[in-house]
């Protein structure tokens, strides 16, 4: 019952989103009929490539903490986490869960598919910083380097230093990091205690917390191949996503140089992941349109295909994805699990190896 209630909440909490971006959406509807159709058709297939290779990049990381996981059970939890990251925002941890949940509920355990969504998560950024760093690099040559992007490069280096720093504790130093969690929920529960407010972190979330971390630092060194691996799928995947923007500017029949192309892709990724909205919402935009305006693309033009872009790579995947919630187990009420015959929910009779 309490599952059942929860979607509902998400069904709520999408027509919110909806109904609050309904000039955005509007804006991008009326956008993709001014482009060429065959040109935006293979943008949204390179998006679809784009998909699958994220996912393969999860699956990747999977076995690297010991999980053989199937792509096409990986891609519709990836997909809902868009979703729910949106509808839930707290700083990414709604799509952990998610993760966690889903892997419980086909046998795995829930706490390697936290390390593993983790590690995903660092080569994620590993590789986008890659990206990051060409599309700097452009920039400062062009005497084009804003402050605003050095400030975005910085938090995502202090983003993958944290979370490969935590990793390398609980391969090296797992008491220290146990230690260092504590401290984590003192401070956090000291200031839940100063607004008056329950103890945000329990003393299982240390323990739970540790073990993912520990897990998924024994994974990498087990598997340091499979880590290559992983990253190699990341980096083709953001020139999947590179493509995609690039047959947007034919669409819109509009020349680009690959320097310039590089340089707005980069900046715009990477607001997607530093920026204080859930996702980036309306900050991606923004910020791939003025790297593109002030590399010579013209202003309307630049507008179109930084809106055109985030409707293919985020607002219809992140509709798929709240379309594919009823069919995750996680949304799944048990009679309708073991019937596998309302909404998709796979039967509690099919067997899975942790």
């Amino acid at each position: 019952m309490k599952r059942r209630w929860l979607l509902w909440v998400l069904v709520l909490a999408f027509l919110v989103v909806v109904l609050t971006r309904l000039r955005e959406i509007r804006h991008l509807l009326l956008t993709l009929g001014t482009g060429e159709l065959g040109w935006l058709l293979v943008a949204l297939l390179l998006q679809v490539l784009y998909y699958f290779l994220y996912a393969a990049l999860y699956q990747s990381a999977f076995a690297i903490v010991g999980q053989k996981r199937r792509l096409l059970d990986i891609l519709p939890v990836l997909l809902a986490s868009l979703f729910v990251n949106v509808a839930a925002p707290s700083g990414g941890a709604s799509g952990f869960a998610l993760f966690a949940d889903d892997a419980a509920r086909h046998g795995y355990s829930a706490a390697r598919a936290a390390a593993g969504k983790m590690l995903a998560h660092v080569v994620d950024f590993s590789a986008l910083a890659v990206v990051v760093f060409v599309g700097m690099a452009y920039l400062f040559a062009v005497e084009d380097l804003r402050l605003h992007h050095i400030v975005g490069a910085s938090i995502l280096l202090v983003i993958i230093a944290v979370q490969l720093g935590a990793l390398l504790l609980g391969l090296w130093q797992p008491v220290r990091l146990r230690s260092m969690l504590a401290w984590v929920q003192a401070t956090v529960n000291w200031v839940a205690a100063r607004f008056r407010r329950p103890p945000a972190l329990s003393d299982a979330w240390i323990h739970e917390t540790t073990d993912e971390l520990i897990e998924a630092a024994a994974g990498i060194a087990r598997h340091r191949w499979g880590l290559v691996r992983s990253l190699g799928i990341a980096l083709l995947a953001f020139l999947v996503d590179i493509l995609s923007v690039y047959t947007l500017f034919l669409a819109f029949h509009q020349p680009i140089r690959p320097g310039p192309l590089v340089a707005g892709f980069a900046i715009g990724f990477l607001f997607w992941i530093v920026a204080i909205t859930p996702q980036g919402i309306g900050v991606v935009e923004g910020a791939m349109t003025l790297v593109y305006v002030s590399l010579g693309v013209p202003a309307a033009t630049a507008t179109v295909i930084a809106i055109t872009f985030r409707g293919l790579t985020f607002w219809i995947p992140m509709i798929v994805g709240f379309l594919l919630l009823r069919s995750l187990r996680s949304f799944c009420e048990d009679k309708w699990a073991r019937k596998d015959a309302t909404g998709g929910c796979a039967s509690q009779d099919d067997t899975s190896n942790p």
